[in-house]
């Protein structure tokens, strides 16, 4: 087995999923992989909550590449509200009302310092609209964004619109929920400029790997690359 799958899994044997969200340990393992096969330098990672999506860009970047990744995340109340998907609207309401979001920014940034990986890891409290503005300032660039922040449909398309401008040459974007109806009219936005050459959905994964250009035979050796490293 990859030695990168087993740190990975042991990294998330600390970080636990509840309602509030989470990354299996194959899309965390994804990422990683992307992040040492390409030697990406920057990553970003919009909706970080508890980490688990966070931590294992920081690990990869830590052993492999000396790079970095910015989670952003407000950690707010009023923010993580959604609206749009009735089956889980009023679920997510009392989720909101009885979580203690300052206490979970605490957790995360003990977290960092108790992985070690404060070194290859920045993180914003701010809303993605805010964070843009630091990104635009500092000229920060990704080669990879994923976006699983707030997953009402104006929201979405707003992270796909102001972050897909500071996506670098053959760039990767991983988004989430992709079968959420309020999800899926960023899909649409994401492939005017995109191909997607992954996905995954099933129990504990539901989410797309979009990359940016590359001929039709370099899409199909991508896809090819994806599935065999997606294979349990």
């Amino acid at each position: 087995m990859d030695s990168l799958r087993v740190e990975v899994a042991r990294l998330l044997d600390e970080i636990p999923i509840d309602f509030g969200g989470g990354c299996s340990a194959d899309k965390a393992y994804m990422m990683g992989y992307l992040i040492r096969r390409f030697g990406m330098k920057n990553t970003v990672d919009i909706g970080v909550y508890r980490g688990r999506s966070f931590f294992p860009q920081a690990l990869a970047h830590s052993l492999f590449t000396r790079g970095m990744v910015y989670g952003v995340d407000p950690y707010d109340a009023a923010e993580a509200l959604e609206q749009q998907n009735e089956p889980l609207k009023e679920r997510i309401r009392d989720f909101v009302d009885e979580t203690d979001f300052q206490a979970l920014y605490a957790e995360v940034v003990s977290r960092r310092e108790q992985f070690s990986l404060s070194g290859h890891s920045i993180l914003l409290r701010k809303t993605s609209a805010d964070a843009i503005r630091y990104f635009e300032e500092h000229d920060v660039r990704f080669d990879l964004i994923h976006i699983d922040g707030n997953h009402d449909t104006e929201r979405v398309m707003e992270d796909v619109r102001l972050y897909l401008p500071r996506l670098g040459r053959k760039g990767f974007v991983i988004i989430d929920d992709i079968t959420w109806e309020s999800v899926k009219p960023a899909l649409s936005l994401l492939e005017k400029r995109t191909f997607k050459v992954f996905q995954r959905v099933g129990p504990g994964d539901d989410y797309a790997i979009y990359w940016d250009n590359g001929s039709f035979f370099e899409r199909m050796w991508l896809r090819a690359v994806l599935s065999r490293a997606g294979k349990h």
